[in-house]
């Protein structure tokens, strides 16, 4: 069922909200209001991915209603990705705040190829045309299906494969080709084979478009994905989206943050942003967001009361689908040379 159809006015501010509706989370159905929060369980701690989903003068009851079930349960709540809004009534409740990183928005209005500073990206983008690649809509349940389909899931599979991670969750969400709800994917083809694709999902709240997967191909012309973002931009534009997003930058920024929060800790994460390469290149991930020139750069938060291993253990487990042990049995079990 979908969640979103209890309310009879557009929810959904988090630009994550929509993945609520993956099977990785548990929902909590509110009954003091029109509320739903979507949370996974490890560890005894309860991670609510963002916040309630509710009209904004429900909050502070969705919240303490959310804190009593959880109590209840005998569990530690946390609050994974909060948007700033949030952060005052969580702060009343003495939750504390870790900066994760940054979230570009896009007006699509005013966004616009034009100018120096997209000089680069307009340049890449011919490249990837000259070359032979386009860009469309693409539908998962129509007549393509049979041919399409496949190629999407060998680039997912392979994209993956060649990170060394397995499939991501908690703010990212699935393929799911076969039950597409609400999600638009967009596809660069090249010879009639299709090279990458991106997949958004809608932000309610905001007549937004959250951009969700973004994958390749091995074997691409370059600007592609640079084609496909101006062009999948384009078209969310044409059907209507206001905003898009080209989701959270990671660790982006975290000591510089509007709310208090530990220096300790957001100095640990900018040392890993920094140094983290052989982790993952939130730096170069950060870098590529930025030169498509974001109108405005929205923080995301850690909401917690307590922060010890087993938060950061649940934490892991949400997101990477493994714990802290399992992760460094792997490395150990990794040959030297």
């Amino acid at each position: 069922m979908n969640i979103f159809t209890r309310f009879s006015a557009p929810l959904g501010y988090n630009s994550t909200s929509y993945l609520a509706l993956e099977s990785d989370k548990q929902h909590f159905l509110h009954q003091e209001t029109t509320a739903v929060t979507a949370y996974a369980v490890f560890n005894r701690v309860a991670i609510a991915a963002g916040e309630p989903i509710c009209p904004a003068a429900e909050m502070p009851t969705a919240i303490d209603e959310f804190l009593a079930f959880s109590h209840q349960n005998r569990w530690h709540p946390l609050f994974f990705e909060v948007t700033e809004p949030i952060v005052p009534h969580l702060k009343q409740r003495g939750f504390q705040f870790l900066k994760l990183g940054e979230e570009p928005f896009f007006d699509l209005e005013r966004f616009t190829l034009k100018g120096n500073k997209m000089a680069n990206v307009r340049s890449s983008g011919n490249t990837a045309r000259n070359r032979g690649v386009t860009v469309r809509e693409y539908f998962p349940l129509t007549w393509e299906a049979a041919s399409i389909n496949p190629q999407l899931e060998e680039i997912s599979r392979q994209w993956l494969e060649g990170r060394g991670v397995g499939e991501l969750s908690f703010t990212l969400g699935s393929l799911s080709l076969a039950q597409p709800g609400a999600r638009r994917y967009f596809i660069a083809e090249r010879e009639g084979k299709v090279i990458g694709f991106l997949t958004y999902t809608p932000i309610y709240a905001r007549e937004g478009a959250y951009l969700d997967l973004m994958r390749r191909a091995a074997e691409t012309p370059p600007g592609t994905m640079d084609l496909l973002l101006t062009e999948s931009f384009r078209l969310l534009k044409e059907s209507g989206v206001k905003w898009a997003t080209m989701g959270m930058s990671p660790l982006a920024n975290v000591e510089n943050s509007a709310v208090d929060q530990s220096d300790r800790l957001a100095w640990l994460l900018a040392q890993v942003y920094q140094r983290g390469q052989r982790l993952y290149n939130f730096k170069q991930l950060h870098d590529f967001k930025h030169k498509f020139q974001p109108h405005q750069w929205e923080s995301k938060y850690l909401a917690y009361q307590r922060l010890s291993l087993p938060e950061v253990d649940a934490i892991i487990q949400a997101v990477q689908g493994q714990s802290i042990g399992q992760i460094v049995w792997t490395l150990m079990n990794q040959p030297l040379f």
